[in-house]
């Protein structure tokens, strides 16, 4: 076993080196250009967008499974984790506070890259023997490009991936219920999954109902605790952010013991957990938006500039804040309980909430990874077969919440670094698609006089 975790963790650094690191932030930079900006001159329409969704007034004439909110909420149940908690604090240990802005960096430059992702996704998509629309990687590779082949080998190891990170999830949930409420791992797997259960055997609708009033409360909860803690360590918020900004430029080694941060170490642990976190390029996001109910593919890709935003901007960069003014980086603590220990801080009933924030962050996500596995299987079989995906997948759940998984993190790393290759070149040769297709939107927009800045 240990020269399995051995082999798994060479092959997964080599995988996750500099290069892919390089290559996706190059792959945004490209799609900023192509697209003019959409993620910035778009912004202000996408949030028009949301907000007429939330009010139940954006009534889009077009074809689909889910709205475009609940798609929006799928796609942030699959990115918003426990990685925006504990990722985020290992990456300020790792890196330094600069980290923090280099993780700024990849979430505006993924914004583009996740957009793009999504119109090609909207494209290819396809509509089920039972009416549902499904899409992604595996699709495009296979009609845009006519890579069969290839899209199947997407498929397959997307399945693998979510698998473990079903295994992943689901433990993470039965540490926090046995570490903060005393509730047995066995005891969690079994609540969970009754839980999830639930909601699988009713399909895509109700995963996007679920997902339509879940993730705002899972994310109100975890924002206003937060608020709370930085409110309390006010004074040290003008700090933070000068610490931020000018670890993000040294030169010079400083801090962090012997060897202390510098400029690489920040942008190597920020970029890294902006673009693990908020998933842009890894080809998630157009399997999930994919379902959405829309007249242009341009429309549901700029959800996907908001599912960065509210991930990386707002959700890693509150984690950020809690741990820089918190003074939880001057304790002799593991990173990991960086978070944990600063919301204790404010009060002992605060550490219920961290719980809670975290229990829900990766059940959103296990429900996620459901729908990718009942996806992949619809285009690697059929329907059919994909319909007894659930039954397997509900006893990955309880298998999770008693398991060592030192060894499924390292395949997962592995399989994932795997599947961003193909996607990364599938979308760049597809990008005349992405490039037509906002022209399309923004000329109907300009045409029909509607709201939009730029």
């Amino acid at each position: 076993m240990e020269k399995i975790e051995f082999i798994l963790e060479r092959i997964s650094n080599i995988i996750w080196g500099n290069y892919l690191m390089i290559t996706l932030m190059g792959v945004g930079v490209f799609f900023t250009i192509i697209t003019g900006g959409i993620q910035l001159k778009g912004f202000p329409l996408a949030i028009k967008e949301l907000v007429k969704s939330i009010k139940g007034k954006n009534q889009i004439k077009g074809e689909g499974t889910l709205s475009s909110f609940q798609a929006l909420c799928t796609a942030l149940s699959s990115c918003v984790g426990n990685g925006n908690i504990v990722g985020v604090a290992t990456a300020i240990a790792s890196g330094g506070p600069g980290a923090v802005f280099w993780m700024w960096i990849a979430g505006i430059l993924g914004m583009a890259t996740k957009y793009a992702e999504i119109v090609i996704g909207m494209i290819y998509r396809e509509k089920t023997d039972e009416g549902n629309y499904v899409g992604g990687p595996m699709y495009y590779l296979s009609k845009g490009l006519g890579w069969k082949r290839v899209g199947v080998l997407f498929a397959f190891l997307m399945l693998i991936q979510i698998s473990g990170g079903a295994l992943i999830q689901s433990n993470a949930v039965a540490i926090v219920l046995k570490d903060i409420f005393g509730i047995k791992p066995i005891l969690g797997g079994v609540l969970m999954g009754i839980i999830v259960t639930m909601v699988v055997v009713g399909g895509v609708k109700r995963l996007g109902a679920v997902a339509e009033k879940l993730i705002p409360i899972m994310t109100s909860i975890y924002f206003f605790g937060g608020i709370i803690i930085i409110i309390s360590n006010i004074n040290h918020v003008p700090y933070a952010i000068m610490n931020i900004i000018s670890s993000a430029f040294n030169t010079e080694s400083v801090g962090g013991g012997v060897l202390g941060y510098t400029i690489k170490e920040a942008m190597r642990y920020g970029i890294a957990r902006g673009l693990y976190s908020n998933e842009a390029g890894e080809g998630s996001a157009p399997v999930l938006h994919s379902a959405a109910i829309t007249d242009f593919p341009a429309r549901q890709g700029l959800y996907g500039i908001l599912e960065v935003f509210i991930d990386t901007v707002v959700i890693c960069s509150l984690t950020a804040f809690i741990v820089l003014t918190s003074g939880v980086t001057e304790q002799n603590i593991s990173p990991a309980i960086y978070v944990i220990t600063a919301f204790g801080g404010i009060h002992h009933l605060f550490k219920y909430i961290i719980g809670i924030s975290m229990i829900l962050f990766a059940f959103s996500t296990v429900l996620s990874q459901w729908y990718f596995g009942n996806v992949t299987l619809t285009y690697i079989f059929n329907s059919k077969v994909a319909s007894y995906f659930k039954y397997i997948f509900v006893c990955l759940t309880l298998i999770g919440s008693i398991s060592t998984l030192k060894i499924v993190w390292l395949l997962q790393d592995t399989v994932l670094g795997l599947m961003i290759i193909p996607n990364l070149i599938g979308i760049l040769l597809l990008s005349g698609k992405v490039k037509k297709a906002t022209k399309e939107f923004l000329d109907y927009l300009k045409k029909e006089k509607k709201d939009y800045v730029g």
